[in-house]
């Protein structure tokens, strides 16, 4: 075997194991997913979509040394610069692939997905993303890991490229471009994934294999999904005439009397309330931890005897995995458009949105965005004020002395910055105020802190104390609110930005987007528990259906309180889902799954549940579908009366 075939060949062996390795370290990290499952499926996932997803990675980090080597053979030379440029050009290319395997581990304990770019939206500043980096254990175990194996992937590397420098045996020229050919074929082969040139390339659906979720991840790699994610932006499900056709048909919007065809007027007997807003956005508040939903522990027992005395929305979801999805979506009645970024993408900040902000601001309603971290992230600074928020206040608004992380300072702190804040609000005018709060110390991996006198965590799990702290500092805020003269004359609205990964039981894990909506409205809203669905999209209507306040809506959501739905649907990056009182409907790609989420079956029922999929695909393809064409017609700000545009 000529010296640079060899060459070659243990470059692949040392791509192909690094691929094994990773896979067996998150196959070991998470043996819950995977328990019960058929050995031949696991040994399907590993030796043969594994394997497939891992020689589609290292053809592609081989393309420059095949042909710098191939060629030097091909032409008898003895030069030893394309040897070096083969090493080097392999050398960094590996150590990124490196680089994201070692990311993907605490990425999908965190997310229970494959390494994106969602893994980006943190890195928009390099202040934010260092102290992230240095304050999450699992970061930099993670970074540790790359470096040490990146100390000993660059000696291996070294060696094995020093049977190219030796002189070769000459040989005849039909053997030389035989070789070549044939190094040429086997590329292409694995560049493509597939031995049948009739094949599309690999796809991400490929990797799907079983019934057991986690195996179906477990099959691809990190680096092939995070470059398919660099891909997936603009949502297509279907035509756009098609979509808003179902849309309007779903939300009964007559004729068109505004430019956007989704806006239609509301009008209410009675005059407004002209009462307050609070809206609170709880960082990573998953129904999953609250005893009312089936947690063994009472984590939360303010918020949980709050609700004996609010509307609960108890099957309410997130409509995103994000923070940004969870404010937008909150704000503005939209919902998350797959894996955009709802407020730094550039179709998004191109234009203005109306949604709740707008829609009070113009009403005359004082308005009011608090953040306890860097205003720069996710590109709320840039975003909200544009968007209907008079006042922006963020970290760098609280006194200096306030303790703070690398997320920001802590919910008591907010929340006392905040009570400061309304107060001059109410003392300035009679002009009633809408304040948005986005809180941060329930973030995973938060320390908590010990800035509430007399309170102690009771639970030893990190991520159970946290919104021990959480709750504490919500309790704090109410009792101080109380004594304020604009409390009785306030709706308080509370729910998650998101959930968090418990209970994985699917690709998707329904504890992500499952967060509890509560609309408490002291001497105005009593006790009560709606069993319909709902998702975030619907929040802008639901408040101003309590306000009683006549306007033109131009979102995509309606008045949980007047028109519960059947059936609610959300994002999870490029992943689209929809679930009703029977069926889960994951769509992955083009690799469409239905499972019965009431038995917590893994099974795929598509076949089984014709009605059931063609009913939650249809919903949930047509509203992101629509969501995405009206953003690119910039039809979602300020209403304009005129002839509704169509497709």
């Amino acid at each position: 075997m000529p010296g640079h075939v060899r060459v070659l060949v243990r470059l692949l062996a040392v791509a192909l194991i690094t691929g094994l390795l990773f896979r067996l370290c998150l196959f070991a990290a998470h043996a819950g997913q995977w328990e019960g499952a058929a050995t031949s499926s696991i040994l399907h996932a590993f030796l043969d979509r594994g394997l497939l997803f891992d020689v589609y990675v290292s053809a592609w980090l081989l393309v420059l040394p095949t042909l710098l080597l191939g060629i030097r053979h091909l032409v008898g030379s003895t030069a030893r610069w394309p040897v070096v440029a083969a090493r080097t050009s392999f050398t960094l290319l590996y150590l990124v692939v490196l680089f994201l395997a070692c990311a993907d581990i605490p990425f999908y304990a965190y997310t229970n997905m494959r390494l994106t770019d969602m893994a980006l939206s943190t890195a928009q500043t390099v202040q934010q993303s260092l102290k992230e980096l240095v304050s999450t254990p699992p970061y930099l175990l993670a970074l540790g890991a790359f470096v040490l194996l990146s100390f000993f992937a660059v000696r291996l590397i070294k060696r094995c490229f020093n049977a190219a420098y030796s002189p070769e045996a000459s040989s005849p020229l039909v053997r030389r471009v035989g070789i070549f050919i044939l190094l040429l074929l086997a590329l292409g082969t694995g560049m493509r994934g597939t031995l049948d040139p009739r094949d599309a390339p690999l796809l991400p659906e490929d990797a799907y294999l079983s019934d057991t979720p986690f195996l179906n991840q477990l099959a691809t790699n990190a680096t092939y999904s995070f470059m398919a994610s660099l891909t997936t932006e603009h949502v297509d499900y279907l035509p756009a005439e098609q979509a808003l056709a179902h849309v309007k048909d779903y939300l009964d919007i007559g004729a068109a009397r505004y430019t956007s065809p989704i806006a239609r007027d509301v009008v209410y007997a009675t005059p407004p309330t002209g009462r307050n807003v609070v809206l609170i956005l709880v960082e990573s508040l998953s129904a999953n931890r609250l005893h009312r939903f089936g947690h063994p522990k009472v984590l939360m027992p303010f918020l949980e005897h709050l609700m004996d005395s609010s509307v609960v929305f108890d099957r309410f979801y997130a409509a995103g995995t994000r923070t940004c999805n969870g404010i937008f979506s909150t704000l503005y009645g939209l919902p998350a458009i797959g894996p955009q970024h709802p407020m730094a993408d550039p179709t998004m900040t191109a234009q203005r949105f109306h949604g709740l902000p707008g829609t009070l601001r113009a009403a005359g309603y004082r308005t009011s965005f608090l953040y306890p971290g860097d205003p720069r992230f996710d590109n709320m600074l840039g975003f909200l004020p544009n968007n209907g928020f008079e006042r922006f206040l963020a970290q760098d608004d609280f006194d200096a002395h306030i303790p703070r992380n690398s997320w920001g300072v802590t919910d008591h702190a907010l929340y006392t910055r905040t009570l400061a804040h309304l107060d001059s609000l109410h003392r300035a005018g009679k002009a009633p105020f809408f304040a948005t709060v986005m809180t941060i110390s329930s973030h995973k991996g938060y320390n908590v802190p010990d800035d509430i006198p007399g309170f102690a965590p009771t639970s030893d799990a990190d991520d159970e104390n946290i919104y021990e702290y959480a709750d504490r500092a919500l309790a704090s805020f109410f009792t101080e609110a109380q004594r304020t003269p604009w409390y009785a004359n306030t709706v308080f609205v509370i729910l998650g930005d998101h959930g968090q990964r418990f209970d994985p039981v699917y690709e998707v894990p329904l504890a992500y987007h499952h967060v509890p909506l509560i609309v408490h409205a002291p001497g105005m809203a009593t006790q009560a528990s709606s069993s319909g669905w709902g998702t975030q999209v619907d929040v802008p209507e639901t408040v101003l259906g309590l306000l009683r306040l006549p306007h033109v809506n131009n979102t995509l959501g309606a008045d949980l309180l007047q028109r519960p739905h059947a059936l609610a649907y959300f994002c999870s990056d490029e992943r689209l889902c929809a679930l009703n009182d029977s069926s889960y409907w994951i769509r992955t790609g083009d690799v469409e799954r239905l499972y019965d989420h009431v038995r917590r079956n893994t099974n795929d029922l598509s076949a089984q549940r014709i009605n059931d999929r063609l009913l939650l695909r249809t919903h949930a393809m047509s509203m992101v579908r629509a969501a995405q064409w009206l953003v690119d017609e910039k039809l979602l700000g300020a209403p304009e009366q005129g002839a509704g545009k169509v497709p």
